[in-house]
């Protein structure tokens, strides 16, 4: 409708125009034989059409002119200007809705750039983390480990390191509540912390106090992390741990060819300011030579299949239980849990991060030579 009408006034605007060149070649062929009164009437004619041709070319045909150079502008993507009038004829419309474009190119345009700029933050905090968790295990006397991780998002809440020191090692597993960037950056903060004080600590209960001193005062209410710490002695081949609030830890026993799974215990970090009163006395494990340890976070036991069922702690026990026997390394056993949760689940998507750990008792069998795994478990 508004392009028809300006179509309409346009054309009005020429056809005024052709008949004023019309009748000015009449008039200056007839003018000098008019009488005085009627040269007067003819005067005030062209002077009449002249105004309304110039007032039609100010009207309309130079906005419109404006209009169309600033959509060019925008179009090819050279600098534009918006359209300022008080207009409220199509010109005026046509101006405006110019004007609600642009304000919108320019709203998207900002969100662009701040989402360049978060996905740029998120990527450093992902590297970071990235760094922070060991790229494979290490070679620690008396035990074999492989152990892997697969967050939901770009930054996960899951975490575990190995801290081999001159007489024993500390190893743990944990997992910051909720999971995203607030998750790894909790994450990032206690594995600095446990890398900074295991060097003074002399039991993971000790440890474990420790984190939870300096960790609380830097967590939102509503955030806390589970964790199980454990401490292997190089010369005795003793296991000891401290449980704060994780899942229960499974310790396949060679012996009897059966899983025991033990509560881990304690409380989360960050519950507390203080946490020595109530946190977990360190415990022995009796981790016999062929024994496995089987640590993990909650993302293994609650995902999830088409059917909305968990693949739960019981099913982990069961493939535990169906191939350790014959795993003479703890990645056959990796792999077989791993392969049994891909199948579980199939193509639903992963809600939470997964963390898996197998540890054996190797006795004195010397595994420097065996091949480290990368902890992406992604690369599967």
């Amino acid at each position: 409708m508004i392009k028809n009408s300006l179509k309409l006034k346009i054309l009005t605007a020429n056809i005024v125009i052709i008949f004023a060149i019309s009748g000015l070649y009449l008039l200056a062929n007839r003018v000098l034989d008019l009488p005085y009164n009627q040269f007067h009437a003819y005067i005030a004619m062209i002077l009449f059409l002249i105004v309304e041709t110039v007032y039609l070319n100010i009207a309309i045909h130079k906005p419109l002119k404006k209009i169309l150079a600033e959509m060019k502008a925008l179009l090819v993507g050279k600098n534009f200007r918006k359209i300022y009038t008080t207009r409220t004829d199509e010109i005026g419309i046509i101006g405006h809705f110019f004007n609600k474009i642009t304000d919108s190119l320019e709203t998207v345009s900002n969100d662009l750039k701040e989402h360049k700029r978060i996905t740029g933050e998120l990527n450093v905090a992902q590297k970071i983390q990235q760094d922070l968790i060991p790229k494979e295990a290490p070679y620690i006397p008396g035990i074999e480990i492989t152990a892997k991780t697969k967050p939901a998002a770009e930054i996960g809440g899951d975490t575990f390191d190995f801290l081999p020191q001159e007489n024993q090692t500390y190893f743990y597993i944990g997992d910051v509540s909720g999971h995203g960037l607030p998750s790894g950056l909790v994450m990032i903060m206690v594995d600095s912390l446990t890398k900074a004080l295991s060097t003074a600590a002399k039991t993971a209960k000790e440890l474990v106090i420790s984190i939870n001193k300096l960790l609380k005062p830097r967590l939102r209410t509503n955030m806390f992390m589970t964790m199980v710490m454990f401490r292997w002695e190089h010369s005795t081949r003793k296991l000891f741990y401290t449980g704060s609030g994780h899942e229960r830890i499974i310790h396949y026993k060679k012996s009897e060819g059966k899983c025991n799974a033990m509560v881990s215990g304690g409380i989360a970090l960050g519950m507390l300011p203080d946490i020595s009163k109530v946190a977990k006395d360190e415990a022995q494990i009796d981790f016999q030579e062929g024994d496995f340890i089987i640590l993990y976070s909650d993302g293994i036991t609650e995902c999830r299949n088409s059917n909305e069922e968990q693949f739960t702690i019981k099913r982990v026990i069961e493939t535990v239980e169906e191939k350790a026997p014959s795993a003479q390394t703890t990645k056959e056993l990796f792999d077989h849990i791993a392969r049994r949760i891909t199948i579980f689940v199939e193509n639903e998507i992963q809600a939470d991060d997964m963390s898996l750990i197998v540890i054996k008792n190797v006795g004195n069998q010397d595994t420097k030579s065996t091949p480290k795994e990368t902890t992406n478990w992604n690369n599967e």
